[in-house]
C-alpha cells in the first residue's frame, strides 16, 4: 500500500466529509447501529484523492442514475459506465481513487472489518481479505442497501435490531460471494439449551432494545451462524421471531381497554404506534384498533 495515501474513517462523519464534501441526503450516524454506517448522496461531479479506507465499503448506484467514472485501483485505472443499481465493492485499507463528470447518486455503506468476521464460522481464525469489484450486478446488495435507506427514511422506527440485521446479511454476502478465500459454513439448529437461553432473554426484555449481537453471545456463536441456525430452529429469523411475540403481547394487552393503544406499543418494545400498527398489520391483517373493536363484539 502506498503510505501517501490519506485514509479515512466512514463512521466518523467529519472524516466521511473531507472525502465527499457534498452533505449527504440520509445518513445512519444517529441510528446507533454497531459495525455498520449509511449515506445516501445526490454528489456534484467530484475528484477524491488517491485514499483507502478503514471499513470494507458498498458503493451502491441509485436505480435513475446514469453517468461515467474513473476509479484508480492500486494504480490501475479502470472506466466504467455506472448507475442502475450497480455495486462497487471496495476492500478496506485499499488504495484508490476516483471521479465522475456528472451528478451521481449514490448510498455507501461502510461495514467494519470485524462485522464480517463474525460473519464467518471460526472469527479471527483467518484474515479475510476482500475482491476489488466495480460496477457489478448484485440484486441482494441492491436490496438490502434499499431496506436500509427505507428504515432511515421511516425514522428507524424497526429498531437497532432490524438494522444491524440488515448488516450482518451484508456482511454473510461479501464473506460468502467477494473473499478471496471462502469459510466453511456449518449448517444446524440451536440446541434445546441454547433455543431456552435466547427465548427466556426475548421475553425478559420484550420492551427493550435487543440487538442480534445480545442474542448470539448467548450460544457463543457469530451473529450470522446464530441467525441461520434459529431459522433453522424455529423456521423464521429472529427479526420476524421477536416482532410476532410482541405482537402477541400487544394483544394481550388490547383487551385491557384502558390501556391507550400508544402505552401498549412502548411497553412491547415497538418505536412508537405507528411502528406497533405497521408490525401488527403484517402479521394479523388487522390494525391494533380493529383487533381491538373485534374483541369488543
Amino acid at each position: 500500500m502506498n503510505r501517501a495515501a490519506s485514509t479515512f474513517d466512514l463512521t466518523d462523519q467529519a472524516d466521511a466529509a473531507r472525502l465527499l464534501p457534498q452533505a449527504p441526503l440520509l445518513d445512519s450516524y444517529d441510528a446507533g447501529w454497531t459495525g455498520l454506517t449509511f449515506a445516501h448522496y445526490c454528489h456534484p461531479p467530484h475528484e477524491t484523492i488517491e485514499h483507502c479506507l478503514q471499513q470494507h465499503s458498498l458503493v451502491v448506484m441509485d436505480a435513475k442514475s446514469r453517468f461515467r467514472a474513473e476509479r484508480r485501483w492500486d494504480g490501475k485505472l479502470r472506466h466504467y459506465n455506472h448507475g442502475n443499481g450497480l455495486v462497487d465493492v471496495i476492500p478496506a485499507y485499499l488504495n484508490h481513487q476516483t471521479n465522475w463528470a456528472q451528478e451521481a447518486e449514490f448510498s455507501v455503506i461502510a461495514l467494519c472489518p470485524t462485522l464480517l468476521d463474525r460473519a464467518t464460522e471460526e472469527p479471527g481464525s483467518y484474515d479475510l481479505e476482500l475482491i476489488p469489484q466495480g460496477a457489478i450486478a448484485d440484486p441482494v446488495i441492491q436490496q438490502l442497501a434499499l431496506a436500509l435507506k427505507l428504515e432511515l427514511q421511516t425514522g428507524c422506527c424497526s429498531g437497532r435490531f432490524y438494522g444491524e440485521a440488515l448488516g450482518t446479511a451484508l456482511a454473510a454476502r461479501l464473506v460468502q460471494n467477494y473473499a478471496v478465500r471462502k469459510p466453511k459454513v456449518k449448517a444446524g439448529s440451536l440446541s434445546r439449551l441454547q433455543l431456552a437461553q435466547v427465548m427466556d432473554y426475548m421475553q425478559a426484555n420484550l420492551a427493550e432494545e435487543i440487538a442480534i449481537a445480545d442474542l448470539a453471545a448467548l450460544t457463543g456463536m457469530s451473529q450470522s451462524h446464530f441467525s441461520r441456525c434459529f431459522k433453522q430452529s424455529v423456521k423464521v429469523t429472529p427479526y420476524r421471531y421477536l416482532m410476532e411475540w410482541r405482537v402477541e403481547r400487544a394483544k394481550q394487552l388490547l383487551r385491557q381497554r384502558d390501556l391507550a393503544i400508544a402505552t401498549i406499543a412502548l411497553d412491547c418494545g415497538f418505536a412508537n404506534q405507528t411502528h406497533l400498527t405497521k408490525v401488527f398489520r403484517q402479521v394479523t391483517g388487522i390494525t391494533p384498533k380493529a383487533y381491538r373493536a373485534q374483541l369488543a363484539k
